[in-house]
């Protein structure tokens, strides 16, 4: 039996396509995905060139008024971040995040825990922002790593077949029959919750950093073969 030269059989194989990741490390004093720390009245950030996880990093500044404070990021059409999230295929989300004294006040110090939140802003005729966020996460505030970095992060079951994967909690109109794979196909924003939404809390005054903020997506490559004795 005659066989292929090894180069040749190699070249027939077709090419597994590996999860890809998009990175903001702020490092060129640039945000490209207009990451921005949220509340009411917008989002706000400033670049820090010094002082990060290492390096560059985001300030929320001072002050920082929010009942739910967060990291959003709605990415301009374009842009790395944009195709990642229309892609279909999230896999996880990460950051690293510091809170730092204020100097200002009213403080809240109740524990709680982040919370990844997924947005979809087109899919509802009547213009409601649909989403779905993560019931519980690791701890954010009121413990005691928070006064230097730490590092959050999320497995996103974006091929889960079921209505409402386990651990999120999706908010959509009702009369939309909305399915998380309908999100999957939809996502608009992610945001980065330092308080769980679900939380009842007060408009506080905050300085918050974040750095190496990262979305993983693509198609995963199939486990390695074994070779044949």
């Amino acid at each position: 039996m005659k066989t292929l030269p090894a180069v040749m059989a190699l070249a027939l194989v077709p090419a597994a396509s590996m999860a890809a990741q998009v990175t903001d490390t702020f490092e060129s004093g640039t945000n490209p995905n207009q990451w921005g720390w949220t509340n009411n009245g917008g989002g706000a950030y400033i670049i820090e060139m010094s002082g990060g996880n290492p390096g560059a990093w985001l300030d929320s500044g001072t002050p920082y008024y929010s009942d739910h404070p967060n990291l959003t990021s709605i990415p301009p059409e374009g842009t790395d971040l944009r195709a990642a999230l229309a892609s279909g295929t999230l896999h996880a989300a990460s950051l690293s995040f510091q809170q730092r004294l204020s100097g200002c006040f009213p403080v809240y110090t109740s524990r709680s825990q982040f919370s990844l939140a997924l947005i979809d802003l087109h899919s509802d005729p009547g213009g409601a922002v649909i989403e779905a966020h993560t019931i519980e996460g690791p701890w954010s505030i009121g413990v005691p790593h928070v006064s230097s970095w730490t590092h959050a992060s999320f497995t996103i079951p974006s091929d889960s077949t079921d209505a409402v994967p386990a651990g999120w909690e999706l908010n959509a109109p009702p009369e939309l029959n909305y399915t998380w794979q309908d999100l999957m196909q939809n996502v608009d924003g992610i945001r980065f919750f330092v308080i769980n939404p679900d939380d009842f809390t007060f408009d506080a005054c905050w300085r918050l950093g974040a750095d190496n903020v990262t979305v993983t997506y693509g198609d995963v490559a199939p486990p390695a073969r074994t070779k044949a004795r």
